[in-house]
C-alpha cells in the first residue's frame, strides 16, 4: 500500500511541475451533469496528494482498530479457557484426594469448557451421594447428556435403591420405542445387579440397536463371565444367543482359563494355534494363573519349531511356564521376545517373572517401555 502511495505521488508531482516547466499552468475541467468545476493542475494534484493520503490515514487506523479488538477478544477467551481449565483441575484433585466438600464448592461455583460438562455434572452427583444428598444427585444425573446418561451406572444405582432403579428400567425397556441410551443403562444395571439370564435376553435388542460400542461390549462380556466355576459358564454361555455365543467365545475361553480350569478348553485352544490364530489365543492366556498346561504346553513346542522366533507364541509359552512356577524358563523366553520387540502386551507378566527371579533392572526396562 505503502510503494502504491508513492507511486501516485510522484505521478502527481510530475504532473503538478509539468506545466511549470514549460510554462503553461494548464488547468483541469470536471463536469458532470450541470455541475462543472474548474481548477488548475496544482490545485488538483494536492487535492489528489491529501486525498490518497487521507484514505491510507483511514486504513491504517481501521486495521490497528480490528487488530486491537481481536487481540483483546482472543485474550478475553483465552483467560476464560484458562479459568475453566483451573476449575477442572481443583475438582481433579478434590476428587483425588476424597474432598467431595471441595469437588462440591468448586464445581458449583465454577464452570468448565463444554465438552468437560457431564463429567462435571457426574462428579457433583459423586459429591452429592458421599455427602447423603441423593434428590440433589438424582437431579445432576438428569442434566446429563443423552450421549452420556447411561455411562455412570453405578450412582444411578447407588442414587436408588437396587429394586426401584431395575423396575424403572425394565418398565422403559420392555417398550418398543426404548432408546439405545435406556437399554445401555439398562445393560449395565443387570450386569452390575448379576442378572445375568435377563442380560443374556437383552442381548439381541442390544445388538440391532447398536446400543454398545466395540469398548462396552468388551466390559459387559467380561462382567458377563465374571465369578462363576465352570458350571456356571457353561450355563450362561448356552443362554447367549447363537450368533453372539460365537463373539463371546473368547471371552468364554478367557473366563475358564481365569478361574484354571484350561484342561476342559484345552482341545479349543489348541484349534486356536492350528489356525494360526496367535493374538487371540495370547489374550486368553494372559489371564492363565494355574491349571494343567502340559497338553497345550507341547502343542506350543511343537508349533515353535516351525517358528522358533514367533513372539506370540512365545509369549503363550512364558505365560503357561508362569502358570506352572517356572519364572526362570518364563524370564528367558520374555529376553527372547524383548530382544526383538521393546514393547510386551503385557507387560505386568514380564515384571511378575523378571522380579521372582531377582532381576529388578529388567522389570524397570520393561515397565519404562510399557
Amino acid at each position: 500500500m505503502a510503494r502504491l502511495l508513492i507511486v501516485f505521488i510522484v505521478i502527481a508531482a510530475v504532473a503538478a511541475i509539468a506545466p511549470w516547466l514549460i510554462d503553461e499552468k494548464g488547468y483541469v475541467l470536471i463536469a458532470f451533469g450541470q455541475w462543472t468545476v474548474e481548477g488548475s493542475i496544482v490545485s488538483f494534484t494536492i487535492l489528489t496528494a491529501l486525498a490518497l493520503f487521507l484514505g491510507y490515514l483511514i486504513y491504517s487506523l481501521v486495521r490497528y482498530g480490528w487488530g486491537s479488538y481481536r487481540n483483546l477478544r482472543h485474550g478475553f477467551f483465552a483467560r476464560a479457557k484458562e479459568r475453566k481449565q483451573a476449575v477442572l483441575e481443583q475438582a481433579i484433585w478434590a476428587l483425588i484426594n476424597d474432598d467431595m466438600e471441595q469437588l462440591q464448592h468448586t464445581l458449583s461455583k465454577g464452570k468448565v469448557e463444554d465438552h468437560w460438562q457431564d463429567f462435571a455434572l457426574a462428579m457433583r452427583a459423586k459429591a452429592s451421594l458421599r455427602q447423603d444428598k441423593p434428590d440433589l444427585a438424582l437431579n445432576l444425573l438428569d442434566e446429563l447428556s443423552d450421549t452420556n446418561r447411561a455411562k455412570p451406572a453405578a450412582l444411578w444405582l447407588e442414587s436408588h435403591s437396587d429394586a426401584e432403579v431395575l423396575a424403572t428400567l425394565r418398565q422403559q425397556c420392555n417398550s418398543k420405542k426404548a432408546t439405545s441410551q435406556q437399554l445401555n443403562l439398562y445393560a449395565q444395571v443387570l450386569l452390575r445387579l448379576r442378572k445375568y439370564s435377563e442380560f443374556a435376553e437383552l442381548v439381541p435388542r442390544l445388538v440391532k440397536s447398536q446400543s454398545l460400542n466395540e469398548y462396552q461390549w468388551d466390559w459387559a462380556l467380561r462382567q458377563y463371565f465374571q465369578g462363576a466355576d465352570k458350571t456356571q459358564l457353561d450355563k450362561r454361555q448356552s443362554e447367549l444367543p447363537k450368533h453372539i455365543r460365537e463373539a463371546a467365545h473368547t471371552h468364554y475361553l478367557r473366563a475358564v482359563v481365569r478361574i484354571g480350569d484350561i484342561a476342559s478348553v484345552t482341545d479349543a485352544l489348541k484349534k486356536l494355534l492350528k489356525r494360526g490364530e496367535y493374538s487371540q489365543l495370547l489374550s486368553i492366556l494372559s489371564e492363565i494363573e494355574q491349571g494343567d498346561v502340559e497338553a497345550l504346553q507341547k502343542a506350543l513346542q511343537q508349533e515353535l519349531k516351525k517358528q522358533p522366533d514367533e513372539a506370540e507364541m512365545l509369549l503363550c509359552l512364558a505365560y503357561l511356564a508362569q502358570s506352572q512356577g517356572e519364572h526362570d524358563l518364563a524370564s528367558r523366553i520374555f529376553d527372547k521376545v524383548l530382544a526383538q520387540q521393546q514393547t510386551l502386551p503385557h507387560p505386568q507378566r514380564a515384571m511378575r517373572s523378571y522380579r521372582a527371579t531377582q532381576q529388578a533392572e529388567k522389570a524397570l526396562l520393561v515397565l519404562d517401555h510399557s
